[in-house]
C-alpha cells in the first residue's frame, strides 16, 4: 500500500511540476462576454489549426469569462466558443509566434440565442424521473430525498424498488436485482450489502439509475436488473468543493458530514470527497412460529419471540482520483474508493413455548445477543482512454482490485424457564468468530467505433477472479469452560473466474432506431469446504442476446421494446454452507451445490407527449434461487432457512409514470406499478402454487415559495409482495421537507421528515411443509434531519462521470 501510495503522489508531483513549466511558454487568451458587456462564465472554448480545422485543446471560461491556452506551439489558429444560451461564434484566424510570448483575442462577444434559450431553461431543470432508452433515471440530487436517508433508505423510496433489511433487492415485484456504484458492480451481498447501504449517505448520491432490461454491455448477472448508483464528484475548472454538515434523530441520534475537494486544470484533475455518517438505531420485531407434525394439519405447538435491535452505526467512506490529459485525445486516471465502518449491535429477545390446544406456557427463555461487526472495503483502479477522433471512435480500459475484509465476533447467553418461572436448564452460551476475506481481480476493455451509414459498434471484453475465504469458528459453554463446536465451525473457500465478450450493433432510421447486441460469458467455480474436504466444481458457457427498438410516432410519441436474457448466479454468502446463528433456535447456512437461474424478460413501452410513459412487461425464470425454512433435526424447536433451486416463476406487469407541471410554482410526478408475481415450488413431492397481486403507488411534489423557500411532500404504497414462500403485507409511508437557499445561493438548509405517521412496518408470512412463520418488524424509520450544505469555488460544467469495471461483481460478496 505504501509503494502503491508513493506512486500516486510522483504522479501527481510530475503532472504539477509539469503543468507549472507549461504556463512560462506562449499562450493565447481572451474573455467572453454578452451584448450587454457582461462576462459569460464557463463557457466552452475549443482552439483549432487553421489550415485544416484539426482540434488541438478544449478549455472552459472562469468565472469571470475570462480563458488562456497555455503551452501552445505557434502556427495559426483560430477558436470557437460554445454556449447553451448563446450563439456559437468563431475568431478570425490569427498567428502566434512563440518569441512574442502570447497573443492576446481581447473580449469576444457571444449573441444570444433567442430560439433555443426557452428550450435550455426547460432542459436544465430536470425532472425527477427520467425514461431513456434502457434504463429509468432518477435524479436525487436536488430533490428532498437527497438530505435524511442512507442509501438503503433511498432505495425503498424510489418507485418499484424495494430493499429489505437483508440486501435483497426487487425491482417491480422481481427479485435478484444487481447493485453497481459508479457503473461498477459492488461485489456484496447479503448482510454486507445492506452495511454499505447504510454506510452511504443520500447526500453523496446524484443519481439512480434502474435497468430492468440492460444491454449486452453490462453483465449479465441480476435477473431482476441494475440498480446504478451514481455519487457525485465535483470536477469544476479550479479550486471547487462542497461542506455538508447533517444531524437529527430517529429513535436515536444522527448525525454526520463530508468534505469534496477538487482542482482541476487543462491537464490535471485531482479529487477527493470524504463522508462520515454516525446512527444509533432501534428495532422492535415480533415473530410467532408454528410447529406442525403433519402437513395441513392443525399445529401442535408455537413459540411467541419478541426482540428489540440497537444497532449503532458507525462508517467512514472515501474517494480519492487523479486524472491526467496526456493530450487532448487521451486521459490517465488512477482511482482509490473505500470505506471502513462497524455495526455493534445488542439484541435482547425472549421466546415463549406454548401449546396451541389451550395456549399453555410450556417454557421460555430469555437471550442476550451481541454483534460486533467491523469492515473495510477497498477498491484501487487504473483506467486509461483514447478518442481516436470526434465521431465516437474511441477505446477505454479499466484494471481493479478490490479488497474487501468484514468480521463479526458474536455472542449469545441464554437462559430457560419454566412456566413457574423456575429456572429449566443451567444457561447456555455460544460465542462465535466470523470473518470474511474477498480479493476480486477485473480487467476490462471497450471499445466503441462509428461506422458508415450511421451504424454505431461496441464490442468489449471483460475478465474477473474472486476469491473468497471465511473460516467461523463457533465455541459453546460447557462446565463454565468454552469448547469449540466443530459440528457448526467450518473453512470455506470459493474461486469463480469469468471470461465475457460482447458487441452491441446501433443503426438509426427516420423514425426507427434499433440496437441489438450478443454477451458470451465462460464461468468456472471452485468450492472447497476445508472442515469435510469436500469439493463442488462447475464450469459452462451461455450466450446472452439482447435487443431495442424505438418508433417514433412523431415528434412527442414513441414506442419502445426490449428483450434480454440474463442469469441469476447465487450470491457467494448463500454458496458459502456454514451457519450464522440469529438466536439459539434459528440460523441461516448456505448450499455449495445451487445452480444459477435464467431468466426471459421483455418490455413493451410507449411514451406520449414526451414525459408520460406507459409499460407493460414479461418475464419467466427457471430453477429460481429463494431462501425456504426447516427445522433442525437435532432440535425441532430450532429453524434453519436456506436457499435453494425452488422451482419456476413469472412475473406480469403494467406501470405508468405521470410527470406533471401543475402550476408554476407546482411540480409532480406520480408513479403506479401492478404486477402479478407466480411461483411453482416442487416441496417434499409436493408442487406448491404461490400466485400474488401488487399494486404500488408513489408521488412526488414540489412547492416553490417565495424568497428562495421550496417545499416537497412524498409518500408510497404497496399492497403486498409474492416472493417465494413468503408474502409481505401491504405497508406505505410519508415524507415531507422544507428548505431555504441562503449565501447567494450557495447553500441551503432543509429540514426533512421522513416516515411522518410510522407506516413503514414490515409485515410478513413464510410457510413450509413443517412450520409457518408469522412476523412483524418496525424498523426505525420515523426521523427528523437538518442539513446544511455550502458550495465553494468555480462553477465551471462537469465531466463526465467515471465509472470502473468491476461494480458487478461485489453485489455477490
Amino acid at each position: 500500500m505504501l509503494y502503491f501510495n508513493r506512486h500516486i503522489f510522483s504522479l501527481l508531483l510530475i503532472c504539477t511540476v509539469y503543468s507549472s513549466f507549461a504556463q512560462k511558454n506562449s499562450h493565447i487568451k481572451g474573455q467572453i462576454i454578452g451584448e450587454d458587456k457582461q462576462a459569460i462564465p464557463y463557457v466552452n472554448i475549443s482552439l483549432h489549426q487553421a489550415k485544416d480545422s484539426t482540434l488541438t485543446k478544449t478549455i472552459v471560461a472562469d468565472s469571470t469569462g475570462h480563458f488562456i491556452f497555455r503551452d501552445t506551439k505557434a502556427g495559426r489558429y483560430y477558436i470557437k466558443v460554445k454556449s447553451i444560451t448563446h450563439k456559437e461564434t468563431f475568431s478570425p484566424h490569427f498567428s502566434l509566434d512563440e518569441q512574442l510570448g502570447g497573443y492576446d483575442l481581447g473580449q469576444i462577444v457571444l449573441l444570444t440565442n433567442n430560439e433555443y434559450l426557452a428550450e435550455v431553461l426547460v432542459v436544465r431543470k430536470k425532472q425527477f424521473i427520467e425514461q431513456q432508452r434502457d434504463k429509468l433515471v432518477f435524479n436525487i440530487e436536488n430533490s428532498m430525498l437527497a438530505e435524511g436517508n442512507n442509501g438503503l433508505e433511498l432505495l425503498n423510496k424510489l418507485p418499484g424498488v424495494v430493499a429489505d433489511d437483508n440486501g435483497t433487492l426487487f425491482i417491480k415485484g422481481k427479485s435478484d436485482a444487481t447493485v453497481m456504484i459508479n457503473g461498477k458492480l459492488t461485489y456484496l451481498s447479503g448482510d454486507q450489502l445492506a452495511n454499505l447501504l447504510r454506510s452511504t449517505s443520500s447526500i453523496d448520491i446524484s443519481k439512480i439509475e434502474v435497468m430492468t432490461n440492460p444491454s449486452a454491455k453490462e453483465d449479465a448477472a441480476g435477473s431482476a436488473g441494475i440498480i446504478n448508483i451514481i455519487l457525485k464528484k465535483g470536477i469544476r475548472e479550479g479550486w471547487n468543493g462542497s461542506i455538508s454538515l447533517n444531524g437529527g434523530a430517529g429513535r436515536g441520534p444522527h448525525f454526520g458530514g463530508g468534505i469534496n475537494l477538487n482542482y482541476r486544470t487543462e491537464k490535471l484533475n485531482v479529487f477527493g470527497i470524504y463522508n462520515q455518517y454516525h446512527q444509533n438505531l432501534e428495532y422492535f420485531n415480533s415473530l410467532t412460529r408454528y410447529f406442525y407434525t403433519d402437513q395441513g394439519t392443525r399445529p401442535e405447538s408455537y413459540t411467541q419471540q419478541e426482540n428489540k435491535i440497537q444497532p449503532k452505526l458507525r462508517s467512514n467512506n472515501f474517494r480519492a482520483g487523479i486524472d491526467y490529459n496526456i493530450d487532448s485525445r487521451q486521459t490517465l486516471g488512477v482511482l482509490i474508493n473505500g470505506g471502513f465502518g462497524k455495526y455493534p449491535k445488542y439484541e435482547p429477545t425472549t421466546n415463549n413455548f406454548s401449546t396451541v390446544d389451550n395456549n399453555r406456557l410450556i417454557w421460555s427463555s430469555s437471550t442476550i445477543t451481541e454483534g460486533k461487526e467491523r469492515w473495510r472495503d477497498m477498491l484501487y483502479n487504473f483506467n486509461y482512454g483514447i478518442k481516436f477522433n470526434e465521431t465516437g471512435h474511441e477505446l477505454k480500459i479499466d484494471l481493479d482490485l478490490i479488497d474487501h475484509y468484514s468480521k463479526m465476533d458474536q455472542q449469545l447467553n441464554t437462559n430457560y424457564l419454566k412456566a413457574d418461572g423456575t429456572p429449566l436448564d443451567r444457561p447456555s452460551s455460544r460465542r462465535g468468530d466470523i470473518p470474511s476475506d474477498n480479493k476480486v481481480y477485473v480487467a476490462k476493455l471497450d471499445y466503441i467505433h462509428p461506422l458508415a451509414h450511421a451504424y454505431r459498434l461496441e464490442a468489449g471484453w471483460k475478465a474477473s477472479h474472486v476469491r473468497t475465504e471465511n473460516d467461523l469458528h463457533y465455541d459453546t459453554l460447557q462446565n463454565d469452560q468454552y469448547v469449540a463446536d466443530l459440528t457448526t465451525s467450518n473453512h470455506y473457500i470459493y474461486k469463480e473466474t469469468i471470461q465475457a465478450g460482447y458487441i452491441n450493433l446501433s443503426k438509426s432510421w427516420k423514425k426507427i432506431s434499433a440496437q441489438v447486441g450478443l454477451r458470451g460469458e465462460h464461468t468456472h467455480t471452485s468450492g472447497h469446504q476445508i472442515t469435510l474436504n469436500e469439493h463442488v466444481e462447475k464450469s459452462y458457457f451461455k450466450l446472452f442476446p439482447s435487443a431495442f427498438l424505438t418508433y417514433a410516432v412523431d415528434e412527442k410519441n414513441k414506442l419502445q421494446t426490449s428483450f434480454s436474457y440474463r442469469v441469476q448466479r447465487p450470491s457467494f454468502w448463500d454458496l458459502n454452507p456454514f451457519r450464522v446463528y440469529t438466536d439459539p433456535f434459528s440460523y441461516t447456512e448456505g448450499d455449495a451445490r445451487l445452480n444459477p437461474a435464467y431468466e426471459h424478460a421483455f418490455e413493451l413501452g410507449y411514451t406520449f407527449s414526451n414525459k408520460y410513459i406507459f409499460t407493460l412487461n414479461y418475464a419467466s425464470r427457471t430453477d429460481v434461487v429463494n431462501d425456504i425454512l426447516g427445522r433442525d433435526l437435532s432440535n425441532p424447536y430450532i429453524t434453519y432457512e436456506r436457499p435453494e433451486n425452488i422451482g419456476s416463476f413469472k412475473n406480469f406487469g403494467i406501470s405508468f409514470i405521470a410527470p406533471t407541471q401543475l402550476t408554476s410554482w407546482w411540480s409532480a410526478t406520480h408513479f403506479t406499478n401492478y404486477y402479478r408475481n407466480e411461483y411453482e415450488i416442487p416441496q417434499d413431492g409436493i408442487l406448491i402454487n404461490r400466485k400474488g397481486n401488487t399494486l404500488t403507488l408513489n408521488s412526488q411534489n414540489t412547492i416553490k415559495l417565495p424568497n428562495d423557500w421550496s417545499i416537497e411532500v412524498g409518500g408510497s404504497y404497496t399492497s403486498g409482495l409474492t416472493t417465494g414462500l413468503s408474502q409481505i403485507k401491504s405497508s406505505g409511508q410519508l415524507y415531507s421537507g422544507i428548505q431555504k437557499k441562503i449565501l447567494n445561493k450557495k447553500a441551503s438548509v432543509k429540514l426533512v421528515v421522513n416516515d411522518i405517521f410510522r407506516t413503514n412496518s414490515r409485515r410478513y408470512e413464510t410457510v413450509s411443509s413443517t412450520i409457518r412463520l408469522n412476523g412483524r418488524s418496525n424498523p426505525d424509520s420515523r426521523t427528523a434531519i437538518l442539513s446544511f450544505n455550502y458550495r465553494f469555488g468555480g462553477a465551471g460544467i462537469l465531466n463526465s462521470q467515471r465509472s470502473t469495471s468491476s461494480e458487478e461483481i461485489k453485489s455477490r460478496l
